[in-house]
């Protein structure tokens, strides 16, 4: 697979166009198992000297009020090989790149605290919070060798790969990592040489929901597909799984393997229907218009378990990324007032004006105070036949009233719970 790493512009009319752009190859790694037996004990080396270098960082300050540099660390390493020598058998170039991803680190740190947010100072790394290593260093060679069978890794050899697409653009740095007990190789490539489509100028403004994933301006829904039921049904099991094994166990271990394949191979699933729709929509639209969510805020509400399914973020960078390979332009607006009717619950009720999607369910506004409002306001929302007390939330049929218009007094006393944004 490929994802978006550029720095350029979107495509916009009246510009030129956008040569090339930067991307990133993933494939699967198959190494040997003497060959995965060393990526995992650089895995540990690698962590110990990203603990290290955030020891010495954090101490210098401290004490001294000092700071450490990226090469200040960097011209250290030679001295950290003399005195460990199991660090001869990583190479220099993955030590340096797990010095670089510390000095990343406190970059975001200090961008955060000049902008306001939460600074989240970094932070060491345990062996559940390290699965990866960076290669940063391939001026002058080309990794895959053997008519695009092996990718060739410093004091590795080379390690059988899948090269399931071609890869474009000049390589400059490479990751190995580790997911589910299985390898994976990235590859970070510039220049890569862009495909822009015909101009269009058809506009269309998309709708991200729950029931319907995609609503469109034009009146056309895309549902979430049955082909993810099954993974999605697969992952909640793994989860039952591993809440039965007891904590330290060897039984808990493999659930937890199983739990996190079950995680990839929805994610992979889940992914390429994003892919696959958002090519759709740059096809057909010259410019896009997205609503601007706060899905880490939708994310901590009730909803949280369909919006993190539903993965609006990565729908949302995989149509950005189509549409600057194709020439197209994806315009954020701000999601107040965006979808203003909601569409008849049944036939011959009227439309009640709402802020939300399609996809609703009423039940009885909150009132101040403790409960879901007073006794005689339980009592008209319980249905006959049940006593005034019930806190049973009411139907749609029963929540369903018959008004003249949006300023009708009886339907003020219900507030509209969407799935939408």
């Amino acid at each position: 697979m490929a994802s978006g790493l550029t720095i350029a512009l979107p495509h916009k009319a009246g510009c030129a166009s956008i040569a090339a752009v930067l991307r990133s190859y993933r494939y699967r790694l198959r190494p040997t198992r003497a060959q995965a037996r060393t990526l995992d004990r650089w895995l540990g080396l690698t962590r110990e000297l990203y603990n290290a270098a955030l020891q010495e960082r954090r101490d210098a300050w401290a004490k001294q009020r000092v700071r450490v540099s990226l090469y200040d660390q960097m011209k250290a390493l030679p001295g950290v090989r003399e005195v460990r020598t199991e660090f001869d058998a990583v190479p220099i170039a993955v030590l340096r790149g797990a010095i670089r991803r510390l000095d990343r680190a406190f970059a975001g740190f200090f961008r955060r605290c000049k902008d306001g947010e939460k600074p989240g100072y970094p932070r060491f790394k345990g062996r559940a919070r390290w699965a990866s290593l960076l290669s940063d260093d391939l001026t002058g060679r080309h990794p895959i060798v053997a008519a695009g069978k092996r990718v060739k890794v410093p004091l590795l050899g080379k390690v059988k790969f899948k090269q399931h697409r071609p890869l474009e653009g000049v390589p400059k740095a490479m990751r190995l990592t580790r997911r589910a007990g299985r390898w994976f190789v990235t590859f970070a490539c510039a220049d890569v040489p862009v495909r822009p489509l015909p101009p269009s100028a058809e506009t269309v403004g998309i709708d991200l929901g729950l029931t319907h994933f995609v609503a469109t301006s034009d009146g056309d829904t895309v549902d979430v597909p049955l082909s993810e039921r099954a993974p999605r049904l697969a992952l909640e099991r793994a989860h039952r799984r591993v809440s039965r094994r007891k904590r330290g166990g060897g039984r808990r271990h493999v659930a937890v393997r199983l739990l996190a394949r079950a995680h990839e191979h929805f994610a992979n699933v889940r992914r390429e229907r994003h892919i696959v729709l958002a090519r759709a929509l740059v096809a057909q639209y010259g410019r896009i218009y997205v609503e601007k969510l706060n899905i880490v805020g939708l994310a901590r509400g009730m909803l949280s378990r369909p919006v993190h399914h539903a993965a609006w973020g990565n729908f949302l960078h995989w149509l950005r990324v189509a549409a600057e390979s194709a020439g197209r332009e994806v315009v954020e607006v701000d999601p107040r007032g965006t979808s203003q009717t909601l569409p008849e619950l049944r036939p011959g009720r009227a439309q009640i004006p709402v802020g939300a999607s399609s996809s609703l369910r009423l039940r009885p506004r909150v009132r101040p105070g403790r409960g879901r409002g007073t006794g005689d306001q339980r009592a008209r929302s319980a249905p006959a036949g049940r006593g005034g007390g019930s806190r049973r939330t009411p139907t749609i049929r029963e929540a369903q009233v018959t008004c003249d218009g949006p300023e009708h007094t009886a339907c003020r006393p219900w507030r509209i719970v969407g799935q939408g944004p």
